[in-house]
C-alpha cells in the first residue's frame, strides 16, 4: 500500500514494493494536498503491479532510487554493513537523484568526478569510492532487481576516468604511534577518567588495541565466553572477508600482552569492551585534538586505526613471520602485510641485542 506523510505544508506519497525481503521498486512524489498524494499512490501501485516492477521501474526509476534499492538489499543480508558504506551509498544516491536510470550517460559520472576534483580537491581514490555504489548497483540491477540498467554506461565512464587519472587506488600510509604520543595519550586518558563521567576506559582500550591489533568494530564484538583459556585464543565473530560477502568467524591467538591485559580486566558485561565503538572513536579523537592544541601538534593526524598499524608492525619488530602475523591481524592477503615489514633503523639495535650470541 502506498504511504503518505506530511512534508512541511505538502505531502509525500511513496510506493515501495518488496520481493523476498528486498526492495525491488520505489518511487515517490510530493503533492499540495493529501488527497492528491493518496490518489497518485494508489494509481501508481495498481499500475506497477499490473505491468510488473521491472518494466515500470526501467522508465521511472532514478539512479538514486536504484542505489538505495541496492543498499536495502545489502542490509537485508548484511545487517552489520559499515557506517561509511551506508553513508557512501546515501551520498551518491542524493547526488544522482534527479537522473533516470535509462537516461544516465558516462558524461554524468565524468562531470561529477571533475567537479569533485576541481572544486572539492578530493583525491582519485575518494572519487572512485564515491562512485563504487553506482558500479555495484548497475552491475547486478538486471539480475537481482529486474531493473533494465545498462552497466556499460558505468564501465565506459570509469575507463575514461582511469585514463584521465581522476579515479585510482588509495595509497595507504603506515602511521605509527610514537613514544611521546603514547605518553601524552595515556596522560590525557587518565585525566579524562579522573575528571569526566564516562564509562569508557580509553587507556585500557588503547593498550589492548596495540596488543590485539584488530579493527575497532571487531574489538567491540569480543565476548568473554569466546575465550579458550587452555589454548589462549579467542573467537572473533562476523569478520569481514575480502572476497566473500558473508561474515565468518576466526580463532585468534591471544599473545602475552593481550592475555595479560584481559587477565587484569573486570568482567562487567558479556562483551569485553561493552561500549559504543563510535563513542570510543570520538573520545579518542577528542583526546588527540586536545593534545595537539596543548603542545604536540604532530599528533593531529593520528587515527585510532593507526593503533592497528602500530600493533601489526610491532609483531614484525618482534620477529614474527608474515604467516604468523596474519593469524593475529586477520589478513587473508599476505601481500597486504608486506607494507608493515619495514624495519626502522633504531630497531636494529634492539634486534642485535636480542639475537647476538651469549659469550
Amino acid at each position: 500500500m502506498a504511504s503518505v506523510t506530511p512534508r512541511g505544508d505538502k505531502f509525500l506519497a511513496q510506493v515501495r514494493i518488496k520481493q523476498g525481503g528486498a526492495l525491488i521498486f520505489s518511487e515517490s512524489k510530493v503533492f499540495d494536498t493529501k488527497a492528491q498524494a493518496v490518489s497518485w499512490g494508489d494509481r501508481l501501485e495498481t499500475k506497477v503491479k499490473a505491468e510488473g516492477p521491472a518494466r515500470h521501474a526501467s522508465g521511472k526509476m532514478t539512479v538514486g532510487d536504484l542505489v538505495r534499492m541496492h543498499l536495502a538489499a545489502q542490509l537485508a543480508v548484511r545487517p552489520l554493513l559499515g557506517r561509511s558504506t551506508i553513508h557512501n551509498h546515501n551520498k551518491i544516491a542524493d547526488e544522482f537523484d534527479t537522473i533516470l536510470v535509462r537516461e544516465l550517460k558516462p558524461k554524468h559520472l565524468i562531470d561529477y568526478a571533475t567537479r569533485r576534483k576541481t572544486e572539492d580537491g578530493v583525491v582519485p581514490a575518494t572519487i572512485k569510492s564515491d562512485l563504487s555504489p553506482l558500479s555495484a548497483a548497475f552491475g547486478i540491477a538486471r539480475i537481482a532487481y529486474h531493473v533494465d540498467a545498462d552497466p556499460t554506461v558505468i564501465q565506459e565512464a570509469m575507463f575514461h576516468l582511469d585514463k584521465q587519472g581522476l579515479v585510482g587506488k588509495s595509497r595507504e600510509v603506515i602511521r605509527w604511534v610514537e613514544g611521546d604520543e603514547e605518553e601524552a595519550l595515556l596522560t590525557e586518558f587518565a585525566r579524562r577518567n579522573a575528571h569526566h563521567q564516562t564509562t569508557i576506559d580509553m587507556a585500557q582500550l588503547y593498550k589492548f588495541a596495540l596488543a590485539f591489533p584488530r579493527r575497532l568494530s571487531e574489538l567491540g564484538r569480543l565476548e568473554w565466553k569466546d575465550i579458550d583459556t587452555k589454548r589462549r585464543t579467542i573467537i572473533l565473530r562476523q569478520v569481514k572477508h575480502p572476497n566473500k560477502k558473508e561474515y565468518n568467524d576466526q580463532v585468534v591467538p591471544l599473545l602475552t600482552p593481550a592475555w595479560t591485559l584481559l587477565d587484569e580486566m573486570p568482567k562487567l558485561d558479556a562483551r569485553i569492551f561493552p561500549y559504543n565503538m563510535e563513542s570510543a572513536s570520538s573520545a579518542f579523537e577528542r583526546a588527540r585534538d586536545r593534545i595537539a592544541e596543548t603542545g604536540l601538534p604532530k599528533i593531529k593526524d593520528l587515527r585510532f586505526h593507526d593503533l592497528r598499524h602500530t600493533g601489526i608492525s610491532m609483531l614484525f619488530w618482534y620477529g614474527f613471520k608474515i604467516e604468523e602475523v596474519a593469524l593475529v591481524s586477520g589478513h587473508k592477503n599476505w601481500n597486504t602485510l608486506r607494507r608493515y615489514t619495514h624495519i626502522r633503523p633504531e630497531d636494529l639495535h634492539r634486534r642485535f641485542e636480542a639475537l647476538k650470541p651469549v659469550r
